[in-house]
């Protein structure tokens, strides 16, 4: 099967390395240095930026990947691509979409973002519904190997939100819930991938720096429970393999 991942950054260069064993493997990225690298490791590699024209070979795949952050302007630029209305269109979105509601939330669950970049990832789903071969995916935050939020927030201090449920996702899981999407065809469906285990932000990254010996953060008292994106509709048809 042929495949373009729009967008071989962190998440979508492992997501290549799983599928080309099997599949020829297309790929964008923004710079020739990078183009270069990814060529050397396999990968047919096309440079492509913002609101410039895409190659025509990325759009004759089977499979349409597209992941790539969000900004003004990038749903237009989406619907200018001559994309087959028998592609089948993988869109990867984000639970921004529901913004900061204050409760659990699911697939059925109305959007509410509060961003720029939610409020455009919910247009892009709405286009993305067009097409008949489509699914949607929206990630938790992603973690994975040397990348994780809680060396970030180690010693940070006043941090609101120690009471919100962690909503997360690591790399490996991401990558197989995708290729699992793609292996069934599984058409006309909006997915959380979100890992179901949930503490506390103050619970999570608090227990993190400590096993790590890094500085602990701060966070500052707060009665806001904020939300907890159910995964309920995933665990149905996949077994997560990896803690977060």
């Amino acid at each position: 099967m042929k495949i373009s991942i729009v967008g071989l950054g962190w998440f979508g260069l492992a997501l290549g390395h799983e599928l080309k064993t099997h599949h020829q493997l297309l790929g964008t990225t923004r710079t020739e240095e990078r183009a270069k690298l990814l060529t050397a490791l396999g990968f047919e590699t096309y440079i492509l930026n913002p609101q410039q024209t895409i190659n025509p070979a990325l759009l004759e795949s089977e499979v349409i990947i597209l992941n790539i952050p969000p900004f003004e302007g990038q749903l237009d630029w989406f619907k200018s691509w001559n994309i087959s209305p028998n592609t089948h269109l993988i869109f990867i979105s984000s639970t921004s979409v529901y913004g900061k509601l204050q409760t659990d939330v699911c697939e059925e669950t109305t959007p509410f973002p509060d961003t720029d970049n939610g409020f455009i990832l919910l247009e892009e789903e709405k286009w993305v519904r067009g097409f008949k071969n489509h699914t949607i995916i929206r990630f938790g935050g992603l973690i994975g190997q040397n990348r994780h939020p809680g060396k970030f927030l180690s010693g940070r201090q006043n941090l609101e939100g120690g009471n919100h449920p962690v909503n997360l996702i690591h790399q490996i899981d991401a990558v197989h819930f995708v290729k699992y999407v793609i292996e069934k065809k599984l058409y006309q469906e909006t997915f959380n991938l979100v890992h179901p285990h949930h503490p506390t932000r103050s619970d999570y990254y608090g227990g993190y720096c400590a096993e790590k010996n890094l500085p602990l953060p701060h966070f500052l008292h707060s009665n806001e429970i904020g939300k907890r994106v159910a995964s309920d509709k995933v665990e149905k048809i996949y077994q997560f393999r990896q803690k977060i």
